[in-house]
């Protein structure tokens, strides 16, 4: 009777002490990065009404903000805890799979974005500056672009085992949906995945099944990043192997 009643207590302090190790593994960046990306589109939004911007246009760039700085925030700073662990080797010889510890890494830094991005949603609203869809499906704005785009950063980070050449091909691909928007949603087969469809052209017809597509593209690409994750030594850089 001693001895059940101790087990969910040290089972809970241990996953606690668990998840609070993972969290300092995963590094400061995981926790900053996200608020980080926000207080960028705040200060462009200031800097712009200064400048003598309107209402709307800086309604757009606070909502820029959501759905296009903090995916590429949380997407470079996934890469980097896939790629920068310098305890990968001991990691793989350890009984517990990686890809779990991976996991809860990743898990830290989804945390701080969920919150960043409701704080500053719950923040524009009352401040009368929300411009996107009704605030219980405010969550749209910002999870399908910054899941597909954090998945697709770690597959290529996994398959391509290279900070440099996975970041370059995030932010090329970031910035081709920035600079050629007009043709991606101007085609049926390219507007249901872009990426920022809310502050690009609006939450009108066809936003609700383009955040459904990437929800559901990106969820396949988490899978396949499980799959990939099965063969731990795609995890070793060459100077590891």
């Amino acid at each position: 009777m001693v001895q059940t009643s101790w087990r969910v207590p040290l089972r809970a302090d241990g996953s606690r002490l668990l998840w609070r190790y993972e969290a300092r593994r995963a590094g400061q960046t995981a926790g900053i990065s996200p608020p980080v990306a926000l207080l960028v589109a705040l200060a462009t939004a200031l800097l712009a009404g200064n400048g003598g911007a309107g209402r709307q246009q800086i309604g757009d760039l606070l909502l820029t903000g959501l759905e296009a700085l903090l995916p590429l925030a949380v997407a470079m700073t996934a890469v980097t805890l896939v790629a920068r662990d310098g305890c990968r080797e001991l990691q793989l010889s350890l009984p517990t799979r990686y890809a779990r510890t991976l996991g809860r890494r990743l898990g830290v830094l989804a945390l701080a974005a969920a919150l960043s991005a409701l704080l500053y949603t719950a923040g524009l609203w009352l401040a009368g500056w929300w411009t996107g869809p009704d605030l219980l499906a405010s969550p749209l704005v910002w999870a399908p672009p910054t899941i597909w785009l954090t998945a697709l950063a770690v597959l290529l980070g996994v398959l391509g085992r290279s900070v440099v050449l996975t970041t370059s091909g995030i932010a090329a691909l970031w910035l081709s949906e920035q600079l050629f928007a007009p043709m991606l949603v101007g085609h049926d087969w390219t507007r249901p995945l872009y990426l920022f469809t809310t502050s690009r052209v609006g939450t009108g017809d066809g936003w609700l099944t383009n955040r459904l597509v990437l929800t559901l593209t990106g969820l396949l690409l988490v899978a396949a990043v499980v799959l990939l994750l099965r063969r731990p030594h795609l995890l070793l850089s060459e100077e590891e192997e």
